[in-house]
């Protein structure tokens, strides 16, 4: 989470709160990643929408830069949230306001358990870590002594490969012919 908790910083360092209304809590967040949107624009999106207020279209693009309603509509689509009727703003703009389903629900608690049972896993094989570190090591030395072993036998390859012999020859053979022809 603390990546997350990086990008929305950011963001809510710049909130303005009288064009934006109030900040989407952490647990909105929460929901929506437990949903399975990443941290970005369409999850602050759909988070904001989460609100009591709902957002409006120009709320979305002020906090975001543009319009962010495709994982929104998709995760409505998908029944896991639901878009309640509200009347429009007092400029005239659709709230967009949303509730999370039955199904959205559970998908989020799976998601909980699943990140538990990972944090659980990675606990688990942190215990195990230098066992599997020294192995890790010693196998990598094995492939820098493999790979010095390699380079000085091409290096002898390249050695033996007569380079110099061959401008030698072709003199001996110009003094013997130009000899031979006085």
């Amino acid at each position: 989470m603390s990546n997350d908790s990086n990008w929305y910083g950011n963001v809510f360092k710049s909130w303005q709160a009288k064009q934006l209304g109030p900040k989407p809590t952490a647990e909105m967040l929460a929901t929506i990643h437990g949903l399975g949107a990443r941290p970005g624009k369409q999850a602050l999106a759909i988070a904001m929408g989460l609100r009591d207020c709902g957002v409006t279209n120009s709320q979305i693009v002020i906090a975001c830069g543009a319009p962010q309603l495709n994982k929104m509509r998709g995760f409505i689509t998908d029944a896991f949230l639901k878009r309640e009727p509200v009347p429009p703003s007092a400029e005239g703009h659709t709230v967009y306001k949303l509730t999370l389903t039955g199904k959205g629900k559970q998908r989020v608690e799976r998601a909980a358990k699943a990140a538990e049972k990972a944090a659980e896993a990675g606990a688990g094989e942190a215990e195990a870590k230098p066992a599997k570190a020294k192995k890790a090591a010693a196998k990598a030395a094995g492939k820098a002594k493999g790979k010095a072993k390699a380079k000085p036998e091409a290096d002898t390859a390249a050695a033996e490969t007569p380079t110099s012999e061959p401008a030698t020859q072709p003199e001996a053979a110009v003094t013997e012919t130009a000899t031979a022809a006085e």
